[in-house]
């Protein structure tokens, strides 16, 4: 969201992709830089006919420790608006002292979406799968797992983001001839969050139900039947989701479980806001939460969003999820994994007895202490992790409504939004940062990440 030199004039400098789907209702951040240092509080960033105080201004620029020219500040927009482009400015307090910026352009939730595919057998099930380049092996694995499914009665749709055309023809092959099988390849590279995202708008419109699948996992025979069941005993849950084995790139199984490094917690907003806890490739989910989950939210922080992170908030915002407490699939970890190849070399593989335990425990603890040598390490945990879990809540206000938020998670929401200007919300965060101590480890104590990067924020400010 900031550049890396300050510049001698005011831009916008970086901002969501044009278009920004708005739907029901959306949020993102927009940020640039500033020719000197206004007084603080004296500049509102317009976008269109709304206006609102900058949430920052006069900050220094990356790995820089004084005062700068770059500024930031969260747009909320409730939908519907009508497309088109919007003008952004900068508005002083004087008359007329507006200095424009350009503008960015607004879209309905599902404009640029492929139509959901026609489902001749109408099926209640959609299994929505995203590919890139899927290796062959891995991906014949994974459909022999789906075709083995005891229920038979689902469709899947792939949506293939751009892969090669040799790559592409390949998948093809593999499900030639089957009509349980659509396969739609996107006509330039999303990326795998909109790529998931473009698979869940081509589900038919009659499935009920709707699983994601990775292209190189494998499938449990009686997964499908398993996580319907669960949501078929909770009928307010609107997500079931499993535990997973986890499995290297041979099928050799590292873990029994997903939650061999934190224990498993679906039932905390703050914890869902700061780690995500559900895994996309093991839930299932009812058709309704695409009313509240699409359009995905605009990226912006420099913090990766995931499909599955979203998904789970917007289900859990109303009801409880549904927990099947033993795995319904395999989960291949191997080196082009999208989640390993996005962890920056942090992907800690299950620990192999006693000393594999403490081993992976200080390497976790080394990694927080270089986090907390440098302050360019707090200002990403600002940046990324607090301004995320900032768009993500103003999202889920604006689409579902605070009254229809359940209380419990609603005061979780607002004890994190206020950590940044209460001591007693901030001091609330900080605790909670050692509730591993106590034997509640859902989090990996990554609050105080988050509360790191609170105070550089303060620090910063008062400079």
């Amino acid at each position: 969201m900031e550049p890396a030199t300050e510049q001698a004039a005011a831009e916008l400098s970086r901002r969501p992709p044009d278009p920004i789907r708005v739907g029901a209702g959306t949020a993102f951040y927009l940020g640039g830089t500033l020719p000197g240092r206004p007084a603080p509080g004296s500049l509102r960033l317009r976008v269109g006919d709304r206006s609102a105080p900058l949430d920052a201004d006069s900050m220094p620029p990356e790995r820089s420790y004084g005062a700068g020219g770059l500024w930031w500040s969260l747009v909320e927009l409730p939908g519907p608006v009508a497309a088109g482009p919007v003008r952004v400015g900068l508005a002083g307090s004087a008359p007329g002292s507006e200095l424009a910026l350009g503008s960015v352009a607004l879209a309905a939730g599902e404009e640029g979406q492929p139509d959901p595919v026609a489902d001749p057998r109408v099926a209640p099930i959609a299994i929505c799968m995203a590919t890139h380049e899927p290796e062959p092996d891995r991906l014949r694995v994974q459909l022999e797992s789906i075709r083995a499914q005891s229920r038979d009665d689902w469709t899947c749709v792939i949506s293939d983001d751009c892969s090669s055309p040799h790559a592409y023809a390949e998948l093809e092959r593999q499900v030639a001839g089957e009509e349980r099988f659509v396969v739609s390849r996107s006509p330039r590279r999303l990326g795998f969050l909109r790529n998931f995202e473009r698979a869940i708008c081509m589900a038919p419109a009659t499935a009920a139900l709707i699983a994601l699948a990775d292209q190189d996992d494998r499938w449990h025979r009686d997964k499908l039947e398993v996580l319907a069941a669960a949501l078929a005993a909770a009928p307010d849950s609107l997500l079931a989701y499993s535990d997973v084995r986890i499995a290297d790139a041979a099928g050799n199984v590292l873990s029994d479980t997903y939650f061999f490094e934190r224990r498993n917690n679906a039932a905390s907003m703050a914890s869902m806001l700061i780690t995500n806890n559900v895994t996309g490739a093991a839930a299932m989910f009812r058709r309704e939460l695409l009313a509240t989950a699409l359009p995905f939210p605009p990226g912006g922080t420099g913090q990766e969003l995931y499909h599955d992170h979203w998904l789970a908030l917007c289900a859990m915002a109303t009801a409880p999820l549904a927990f099947v407490d033993r795995p319904t699939h395999d989960y291949v970890r191997h080196d082009e994994s999208v989640t390993v190849s996005e962890a920056e070399g942090h992907v800690v593989l299950p620990p192999r007895g006693r000393l594999g335990a403490l081993r992976m425990r200080a390497a976790r603890a080394a990694r927080r202490l270089r986090l907390a040598s440098r302050s360019p390490g707090w200002r990403t945990a600002y940046i990324g992790r607090y301004l995320l879990i900032r768009q993500l809540a103003a999202i889920l206000e604006l689409r579902i409504g605070r009254a229809r938020i359940l209380p419990r998670h609603q005061a979780d929401i607002d004890r994190l939004l206020a950590a940044e200007r209460s001591p007693r919300a901030a001091a609330w965060l900080l605790a909670r940062s050692f509730r591993p101590w106590i034997g509640r480890n859902d989090t990996l104590a990554r609050e105080r990440a988050v509360f790191g990067g609170i105070l550089w924020r303060k620090l910063v400010g008062r400079r």
